[in-house]
């Protein structure tokens, strides 16, 4: 069930994601939400990682879909996370909010990496790389707490 749940979130959260206004005040810098749902997902699927892999993938072509970058950059990108993200999960407890916000800060930094790569960097989007991995690494532990908490509600009803 939870599966279906975050893959319903991926695809509204791409569509919204492509939909949000960059922050001009802030040198054309747009809030993506994709990465904290990814890093989630990923966390929360580690017992199924060819799932949590494929939700990653699935996420990045969505997101690739819905934008400029070119088409399955963002998917590897979020597929080199996943790994990276499964590879820690096995040494450290997801429900630790640093390892939360770990795997939001690298699914992030990975996603804008292959973007900056693809259109080239400069100082300004090396900024822009380290605030969007910041503010993925605050959203991650609470997008896990709420899928936590729908994932005990939903485990109620099968008890």
């Amino acid at each position: 069930m939870i599966l279906t749940v975050l893959i319903t979130l991926t695809f509204l959260t791409a569509a919204l994601q492509a939909a949000l206004p960059s922050a001009w005040w802030l040198g054309g810098l747009r809030l993506e939400l994709l990465p904290a749902l990814v890093a989630c997902g990923v966390l929360m699927l580690s017992r199924y990682p060819v799932s949590a892999l494929a939700l990653a993938i699935m996420a990045g072509l969505a997101q690739d879909a819905l934008s400029a970058t070119p088409f399955g950059l963002t998917a590897l990108a979020y597929g080199s996370a996943a790994v990276v993200i499964l590879l820690l999960d096995e040494i450290l407890d997801p429900e630790l909010p640093w390892v939360q916000m770990t795997a939001g800060a690298i699914a992030s930094a990975t996603a804008a990496a292959a973007a900056c790569a693809s259109l080239g960097f400069s100082a300004g989007t090396v900024g822009k790389l380290v605030v969007l991995a910041l503010i993925s690494a605050v959203i991650t532990p609470l997008a896990y707490m709420l899928l936590a908490l729908f994932r005990r509600w939903q485990e109620s009803f099968d008890a």
